[in-house]
């Protein structure tokens, strides 16, 4: 009989079935001779240049890693801060968005009212022409009567003089009123003359004012053009080495696969030559007990030759002392009869006597053979017993030998920053017709009870929008508004076409929820109520990030939670707080 072994490839399970094959060497050897076994192929056994140069490229290929994830790391932090300063831009452009619809609301008014001044004053004017007008009418009536009065009142006698009189004493009373009249009209005009002159001034300043605004929101929306770029160019970097990171994280993990597979090959020969090694001495003590099996029968062999010898030489002894009692009767029967009787009772008695003891050394010498082919019974068992004890030890190193897969390991992907490159706006020609197309989802005000019923009332308010989409410039006391265009990244989000808040907008509709008005800007919500240190902050506390709070605003819910609107493209959500940029001070309204 023969045992053939193919082995593919070096493997975990090649230990194991080297170790059998040692075992059935030793069970086979203890059963005779006759038993061919196949020698077992080597595993292959990686060279120590191999090794080292698949070491050298793990720690290379780790090398790169770490650094690729430490330069990542500092992107994504410049990422973090440009997202922070686009906030910032963003509630800038916010900010010049209210600074400029107040501009434009003082300067309409400020022509209104120059307006309205003026025409008092070309009222005033107009009477003062009119009463001039019946003041010349009165002068030349005057004129025309007094160059014939004295003539005509002499000739006419004294009635007529006292009718001329009478006349000449109405037309100066009249004249008199109507000159009063006049500086009267002069004065008003003069002082509307005045205002209208103030209210000139004031329009041009408000003028003035809206111009500044509007080169204001400008220059804040170039700003915002100009960091959206650089964002979109920092966001391709660290795209680009987040790329070369995990193109060096799969090199690294195809080297460590490689390292792993040289190491095993490496500890899989090593196996198999200390298998080798417990296969030469089983086959050894095989064979050593296959020739202490075969000495032991050749002894018993011969015990058994020399006590078979013994015996016959026993059984002739026997005879030829039968025969010569025989023949000594046969002779003694010659003499008396009781004496030839006698004397064959004697030596039936030695030759019985003597038969027995041959047959006693007979029998010993037959017990000496069957205790020899015990022995070498023993000695199979032994053997065999030997090579069983030499398997299950075999099989138990196997089972200890077994590989243990070491858990793999994960590096996290950065995360976004806190604002987004997509929240910038768009004022145009429509810049104060944001928050008009909005949903009504206001709720009654609730602007009694204790301080603690108002903060829940707020937190619910702010907790009813979570999951409504972020929208730039959206959010009114009354609810969600359609967003804000801005030209940039929040308008390929759409922003402008969804209705949900911005963080102002979120923070100015949960607190109109208690009568609280605020304004949608960071930096004018910032100025309301009373600061506290960000270590003091209590639930429905105002956080803020941003050296003056022009970058981004949530609500605190305690508990290390925060509820905010963070950037466009994602939702009003429920978030840990961010330190990081935090402003110096909370704000508590409530």
């Amino acid at each position: 009989m023969e045992f053939s072994v193919a082995i593919q490839k070096p493997s975990p399970k090649h230990t194991s079935t080297t170790k059998s094959w040692i075992a059935a060497a030793a069970c086979c050897a203890s059963l005779g001779s006759g038993v061919a076994i196949a020698q077992p192929v080597a595993p292959p056994n990686p060279s120590d240049a191999e090794l080292k140069a698949a070491d050298d490229a793990v720690a290379s290929g780790s090398g790169d890693v770490a650094r690729l994830a430490t330069t990542v790391s500092q992107k994504e932090a410049e990422i973090s801060k440009l997202e922070n300063e686009m906030g910032g831009l963003r509630e800038a452009v916010n900010k010049a968005l209210v600074d400029l619809e107040t501009a434009r609301t003082e300067a309409k008014l400020a022509r209104e009212e120059a307006d309205a001044a003026k025409a008092d004053l070309d009222s005033s004017q107009k009477a003062i022409d009119e009463a001039q007008k019946t003041l010349d009418e009165v002068s030349r009536s005057a004129y025309r009567r007094g160059t014939t009065n004295g003539a005509v009142a002499g000739a006419a006698g004294t009635a007529n003089t006292e009718d001329a009189l009478a006349r000449q004493t109405y037309l100066r009373q009249n004249a008199a009123k109507q000159r009063a009249a006049i500086e009267e009209l002069d004065r008003l005009r003069a002082e509307s003359a005045n205002k209208e002159s103030v209210l000139r001034e004031k329009r041009a300043v408000a003028e003035q004012r809206e111009q500044e605004a509007t080169a204001a929101e400008q220059t804040a929306q170039a700003a915002l053009t100009t960091n959206t770029s650089l964002l979109n160019a920092r966001a391709a970097e660290r795209q680009r080495l987040v790329e070369e990171r995990n193109l060096a994280k799969a090199r690294l993990e195809a080297a460590k696969a490689n390292s792993g597979t040289l190491n095993q090959q490496r500890k899989e020969y090593q196996d198999f030559l200390k298998a080798e090694e417990e296969r030469k001495a089983a086959e050894k003590a095989a064979a050593e007990a296959a020739a202490a099996k075969a000495k032991a029968e050749e002894e018993a062999r011969a015990r058994a030759k020399a006590e078979e010898e013994a015996r016959a030489r026993a059984e002739a002894a026997a005879a030829a002392e039968r025969a010569e009692a025989a023949r000594a009767a046969q002779e003694a029967e010659q003499a008396a009869a009781a004496a030839k009787r006698a004397e064959a009772d004697r030596a039936a008695r030695e030759a019985a006597q003597a038969a027995a003891a041959a047959q006693a050394d007979a029998e010993l010498k037959q017990q000496e053979a069957a205790n020899s082919q015990q022995a070498q019974q023993a000695a199979v068992a032994a053997a065999a017993t030997a090579a069983a004890a030499l398997a299950a030890a075999q099989a138990a190193d196997n089972a200890q030998a077994s590989p243990v897969e070491a858990p793999s390991e994960s590096v996290a992907q950065p995360g976004t920053g806190v604002f987004g490159a997509d929240d910038y706006l768009d004022l145009g020609p429509s810049v104060g017709a944001a928050g008009t197309s909005g949903v009504d989802t206001a709720a009654p005000a609730v602007t009694s009870g204790s301080r603690s019923e108002k903060v829940e009332s707020v937190i619910a308010r702010a907790k009813s929008q979570v999951g409504l989409p972020y929208a730039w410039g959206g959010g009114t006391a009354n609810g969600p508004s359609r967003g804000i265009r801005d030209g940039g990244v929040a308008d390929s989000f759409g922003d402008y076409n969804k209705i949900g808040f911005d963080c102002s907008g979120l923070v100015l509709y949960a607190f109109a929820g208690v009568g609280i008005d605020l304004p949608h800007y960071t930096g004018y919500q910032y100025q309301h109520g009373t600061k506290v240190s960000p270590s003091e902050m209590q639930r429905g506390d105002l956080i803020f990030y941003g050296p003056n709070a022009e970058h981004h605003v949530a609500i605190y819910l305690g508990d290390g939670m925060m509820i905010e609107a963070p950037q466009s493209g994602s939702t009003v959500s429920i978030n840990p707080v961010r330190w990081s940029g935090m402003s110096p001070y909370a704000v508590r309204l409530i």
